[in-house]
């Protein structure tokens, strides 16, 4: 049985190949707890060579149930894409610099590899979720108003309750 976390890791992997063919290197791909992505985002912004591999991001928030019946089990996940944003941007000039040129082509990558997965077992149009546009998510908290999660300003495409139902049989 395939970890969820490689799953979407190889979701990402066929978003990176068509969304940067050349270098191959974006979206960046983390999983974990908020805290821990955040933490690690923070240790690279303190890195001279690594500050310039943290975004586009494609991050599965930790932790979530897979329960397991017969050949599948089904999960509802967290996943954000974002990227960095300039705190001054208003809403109209978020769509235009960051959402439409980076966040909305990362999305429709993403739920195109999501939907042609080896691991569905279920039809790729039976695939739910809901998508919030998340602008200037860089201060106002992830879950909350408790604080800003994300050092950085960054606007964001968070996708909740993404209900999947995976194989658990023999997979490559």
């Amino acid at each position: 049985m395939k970890p969820v976390p490689e799953i979407i890791g190889e979701v990402v992997q066929k978003v990176r190949a068509e969304y940067d063919p050349v270098d191959g290197l974006q979206p960046y791909y983390m999983h974990g707890h908020p805290l821990e992505i955040v933490n690690i985002l923070s240790q690279k912004t303190k890195n001279e060579t690594l500050k310039f591999q943290k975004y586009p991001l494609i991050a599965l928030f930790q932790d979530f149930d897979e329960p397991i019946e017969g050949d599948g089990r089904d999960v509802s996940l967290n996943i954000v894409i974002c990227t960095e944003t300039k705190p001054g941007f208003e809403a109209s000039e978020r769509y235009n610099e960051t959402f439409k040129p980076i966040l909305n082509p990362l999305f429709d990558l993403f739920i195109k590899h999501l939907r042609r997965s080896y691991y569905l077992n279920i039809l790729p149009d039976a695939i739910s979720y809901t998508k919030t546009d998340r602008v200037y998510w860089g201060r106002q908290g992830l879950y909350g108003s408790e604080g800003n999660i994300f050092d950085d300003h960054i606007d964001a495409i968070e996708i909740s309750n993404l209900n999947l139902s995976l194989i658990t049989g023999c997979q490559h």
